[in-house]
């Protein structure tokens, strides 16, 4: 697979070690069916200890939706949850998202505060924290889930590197992919990420 000037493959988790990787991306779906929570169970995998082994070395980790949800059961995303939908049904649509914090590996390419669009898919992706975090990369301007502050995606706690958003910016990634009126939002998620792997970030 060639996106943007970068080779990657899709791996069986079984085979997955990050020493051959120099990112990594937990792609959306549906992990185990998404038994007891949606993510729990992948979060204790062997591929998951890799995935901290990566995360650890300053590697870029990127979660997406189901992705997201492994991050934060693994602990890698602090004192945070991801809840069920207010609504308590399945949500999938487009959305449009802002960009509020651009020093990431993921978020070179985007403008301080660019909104852009991106699909949301998941039943399970209510952002919950105690408090207002100060790890906010992406904020729903329509929030579809009712995600506390609009948070739509997160860093790590005290590592940029790691990334976690439940919008789908692997379905905005080309303008084929995108409905008429709605723009390619999640292109500049993957041409950041080729300027971070070439010239660091």
């Amino acid at each position: 697979m060639n996106l943007y000037g970068m080779q990657g493959e899709v791996v069986w988790y079984k085979e997955f070690r990050q020493t051959d990787w120099d990112a990594v991306v937990l792609a959306g779906g549906f992990s185990y069916a998404d038994r007891l929570r949606a993510g729990v169970i992948a979060s204790v995998t062997k591929a998951m200890d890799e995935v901290v082994e990566a995360a650890e070395e300053g590697k870029p980790v990127l979660g997406i939706c189901n992705g997201f949800q492994m991050l934060v059961e693994r602990g890698l995303m602090g004192d945070v949850a991801l809840l069920h939908n207010a609504n308590n049904r399945f949500v999938c649509k487009w959305i449009k998202v802002k960009v509020v914090n651009t020093r990431t590996p993921w978020t070179l390419d985007y403008e301080q505060g660019e909104v852009v669009d991106m699909p949301v898919a998941h039943a399970e992706g209510r952002f919950f924290s105690e408090r207002e975090p100060d790890s906010v990369v992406f904020k729903y301007i329509e929030n579809p889930n009712g995600s506390l502050w609009d948070v739509a995606g997160v860093h790590a706690a005290g590592r940029r590197n790691v990334v976690g958003l439940m919008p789908h910016p692997e379905r905005a990634a080309e303008d084929v992919l995108a409905p008429p009126g709605r723009g390619p939002g999640g292109s500049k998620v993957w041409t950041s990420l080729r300027k971070a792997l070439k010239s660091g970030w």
